[in-house]
Parts: structure tokens; sequence; C-alpha cells
């Protein structure tokens, strides 16, 4: 068996349950809320929402689309990664009011996802109709994901060099 791959499977069977949860760093988002974020998948249930943020009652989504992107699996998770110009990607935004509203999303993403800018274009008949916003992307090597290879990038990430 490859080194490599002795080590990975060793550190997953050893690693805590909620390992890829953690995060050893807090993230400083620049204070300029509010602001969209474009969700796609399971973020696009208000009732999810309203759990991961502690909201008092189900938020209002917007139905929207961002263009040059892609959903590939990893796992059995959803990870928007760069697409060709003309891909669509649909799903909501939600206007994100405070950065421990950010805050609480990056956690449940996990460090296997990373905050990118993108422009959010909405579907509904309200204003505005368009409007720059934040995403959650995979963080790792989009073509190993791909490929359904090993994903060097990604584990080194989630190693945060802990391993040499």
């Amino acid at each position: 068996m490859n080194l490599l791959i002795f080590v990975f499977v060793l550190f997953q069977v050893r690693a805590p349950p909620d390992y890829l949860a953690q995060r050893d760093e807090p993230v400083d988002f620049p204070p300029a809320f509010p602001v969209y974020y474009f969700f796609y998948r399971t973020l696009t249930a208000p009732a999810q929402v309203k759990r991961i943020l502690e909201l008092p009652e189900e938020p209002q989504l917007r139905e929207a689309e961002v263009f040059g992107y892609a959903v590939a699996k990893w796992g059995d998770y959803p990870a928007l990664i760069n697409g060709k110009q003309g891909d669509v990607v649909t799903g909501s935004a939600y206007l994100v009011r405070s950065a421990e509203e950010a805050q609480k999303l990056l956690y449940y993403e996990t460090n296997a996802y990373e905050v990118a800018d993108c422009w959010i274009y909405f579907k509904d008949e309200k204003e505005p109709k368009e409007a720059g916003g934040r995403v959650f992307m995979y963080a790792g090597d989009a073509q190993a994901l791909l490929e359904q290879r090993f994903d060097r990038k990604l584990w080194s990430r989630q190693m945060g060099g802990k391993l040499g």
C-alpha cells in the first residue's frame, strides 16, 4: 500500500468524529454586512438555514443562480467548483446580516469549503435583480474531485500542516 494512502487511512481511523468541523483559527470577515450568500443543495431549505443560524423563524430565501460554476459530488456532499462559461447553478440566496451569521455558516460548511466572491442573479421579481455576494466553494483540487482520486490539496488543508 502506498505510504501516503496508509497515513491518510490511519488518520481517518484515529481522528475525532467531528474533525472536519473543527477550526483552529477564527476567520475574519470584512465588516461589509449585510451581504447575500448564494446557497445550493442542502442550504436551499429555509428550515436548515433557520437551524444553522439559530433564527426565531424560517428566513425568506430568494431563488437565484450563478454562472460559470458547476456542482460535483464530494462523497455524499455537493461541492461547487469553477465550471465552464455558460454553466449555471441554481439555488437560493440569503441576506447574511452579520459577521456572527457568516461565522455560523462557515462552521457548518467545514474547512472543506471556502468563501468566494460571486455575482448572484435573482429569479424573482424583487429588487435588486443581481448583486455581488459570496458562496461556499470546494477548497480542494477540483480536478481530483472530478476524477475521484485522492485530493492532496484538501488533505493538506484539513491536516493544517500537523503531519509535517
